[in-house]
């Protein structure tokens, strides 16, 4: 009976320990929990309550801002340490042990000058001619002295022309009248001084050019203004020859003028415009002209002239008929090219 309950003792005391122990960590991590949810909840109520205890304030800083070391070293600037200074300050000072004269003013230098004039110096140029802009923002380049004295030249020469250009239309006489059928050295102008007979050149290439291709939309050209007719000089009279002695053989009578080509109205086949006039009598004129300046030229060809009328204005088409096919056309209008006569093919 003595040994059963020895050997339960034994049983009980090898057991202890290990309860213990785990009763001992049973209790700390109890307490760890209970310590973890206390300081949670208390984070938690500061983070509420922050927003309401914790609001800043502004405060001043205690004590001095700034304080001067007692021996800062370096090296002292001008003029510092003086007495002056100090008097100015309000400070009483002991006498000096040493008296000493302030030094004299610096003299200013030839740059030590105001602002403005500073300003002024250096933006103004040594030389006009290196301004780069004016002050109405044109560019001017410079020019050498051979090119300024040369657009000096050019500038004085087209001032005398404008100037002669003016006295001679203040001398015109420009009338309300239409203009006269002279023969074709007479010069006939607009108001704006360009001649009209190009005018009508121009506008009736454009129209015959619609006219040979009709599937190209060409732009309708301006009309032109009223022709002004300008004053020709009449050329000089030819001094009169002197007699000729008796015994001289009599000179042989010149040649009748040829009579004057009729013109056609119309024409069938292939032709060339050469131009259109303000008259009919001066498109027989250039058809003279040429046909004397290109002789071989026009051989076997007519002049076809026909009366035309475009936005009020009725002018007078040249052309030339007489050709077997558009191709020969075409060669006849690039020799007349060639020669310096604008000219269109058009085909029949």
């Amino acid at each position: 009976m003595a040994a059963g309950h020895s050997g339960a003792d034994r049983a009980t005391g090898d057991d202890g320990l290990p309860a213990r122990l785990a009763r001992v960590t049973h209790y700390m991590g109890a307490v760890a929990s209970v310590g973890l949810m206390v300081g949670l909840m208390a984070w938690g109520w500061q983070l509420v309550s922050r927003d309401v205890s914790g609001v800043p304030v502004i405060r001043a800083v205690e004590g001095e801002a700034r304080t001067t070391a007692d021996n800062p070293g370096g090296q002292l600037t001008n003029h510092t340490g003086l007495a002056v200074n100090s008097v100015a300050g309000g400070q009483a000072l002991a006498p000096a042990d040493q008296v000493a004269i302030a030094p004299s003013p610096t003299d200013l230098l030839e740059d030590d000058v105001a602002m403005g004039r500073l300003g002024a110096t250096a933006r103004e140029p040594a030389n006009p001619s290196e301004t780069p802009l004016t002050f109405a923002g044109e560019p001017i380049v410079p020019l050498s002295d051979s090119e300024a004295r040369a657009l000096a030249e050019a500038q004085a020469a087209a001032a005398a022309e404008r100037a002669l250009a003016d006295e001679a239309v203040n001398q015109a006489a420009i009338i309300d009248a239409p203009a006269s059928e002279g023969p074709v050295t007479e010069v006939v102008t607009d108001e704006n001084g360009v001649p009209a007979q190009a005018a009508a050149i121009a506008e009736a290439l454009v129209q015959a050019q619609a006219e040979a291709n009709p599937g190209v939309v060409m732009a309708s050209a301006r009309p032109a203004p009223r022709p002004r007719i300008t004053r020709v000089a009449a050329a000089a009279p030819t001094p009169a020859a002197a007699p000729a002695p008796a015994a001289a053989e009599r000179a042989p009578e010149p040649a009748p003028a040829p009579a004057p080509v009729v013109a056609a109205s119309s024409a069938s086949g292939p032709v060339v415009q050469v131009g259109a006039f303000d008259s009919n009598a001066i498109a027989q004129g250039e058809w003279q002209r040429l046909a004397g300046r290109n002789g071989s030229l026009f051989s076997g060809k007519a002049p076809v002239i026909q009366e035309h009328q475009s936005n009020g204005r009725t002018f007078w088409r040249l052309r030339v008929a007489g050709f077997g096919s558009i191709s020969e056309a075409r060669q006849f209008c690039s020799a007349l090219q060639s020669s310096g006569t604008d000219c269109l093919a058009l085909g029949g």
